[in-house]
């Protein structure tokens, strides 16, 4: 059996958050394991509020996942507060793992922020240099950079300069940028490649981020190099969605 554990807010809908994970999971061939952060009253078009779950509270759901269970993959998704972001650095400060793939979630599209604006500095410094990849929208790469990103090309200068600060690899969605057909990009080992692909236009986007970073984490957790690994969560997503 195959082990697969989300560190993220729960979605009352289900079109996102654990509940997107655990069924990107499943189909996958992996059992779902999960480590709650928060819980959210949403629809599939607003977040009204979330509430963070106590730092102990999820520290003990981390540990006795681990403790229970040879995990291969791991994904990080919404985390409500700077407790939270501190207990999950720690942990894996300590207990090291090699292929964490952080979502980094700050809002949704519609309604309540999930991270302060004052906590991204924290969420730079504890997280990043831990994780193997980060998979930020062009709004998500603006707030990590400091730097208000308006295409692809700055998008790119900014992705190379989270990557070489903080050692992570960051694959940048094109979903937000304007262009006719969508670029992405993955910034590894200072090796750029850009991605292109047909913009599509989903029935309902609600949990494509969570979908795209669970499905990677799971490649990822099948030792899939990385290039491959996103390739082809992006061609899962198209097809979960289409």
């Amino acid at each position: 059996m195959k082990y697969f554990l989300s560190i993220a807010a729960s979605d009352n809908c289900g079109g996102a958050g654990i509940q997107k994970d655990l069924k990107v999971a499943g189909e996958l061939g992996y059992w779902g394991l999960s480590a709650i952060t928060g819980i959210t009253v949403q629809n599939d078009v607003k977040v009204d509020s979330i509430y963070p779950i106590p730092a102990s509270v999820l520290l003990k759901q981390i540990e006795k996942n681990f403790s229970s269970y040879a995990i291969s993959a791991v994904k990080i998704g919404v985390i409500s507060s700077d407790e939270n972001i501190n207990v999950i650095a720690n942990f894996f400060k300590k207990n090291k793992f090699p292929n964490i793939v952080l979502d980094t979630v700050f809002a949704p599209s519609h309604g309540a922020k999930f991270i302060s604006k004052s906590s991204v500095a924290l969420f730079k410094e504890k997280l990043l240099p831990l994780v193997k990849i980060i998979t930020p929208n062009r709004h998500e790469l603006s707030l990590l950079s400091e730097i208000e990103i308006n295409n692809i090309e700055e998008g790119i200068i900014a992705a190379k300069q989270i990557s070489q600060q903080y050692g992570c690899c960051v694959y940048l969605k094109g979903g937000h940028f304007n262009d006719e057909v969508i670029k992405e990009i993955l910034v590894q080992k200072g090796k750029t490649d850009i991605i292109e692909k047909r913009r599509i236009t989903y029935k309902n986007p609600h949990g494509t981020g969570c979908t795209f970073s669970s499905a990677l984490s799971c490649f990822l957790g099948d030792k899939m190099e990385m290039e491959k690994a996103c390739s082809k969560a992006t061609l899962f997503v198209d097809g979960m969605y289409m």
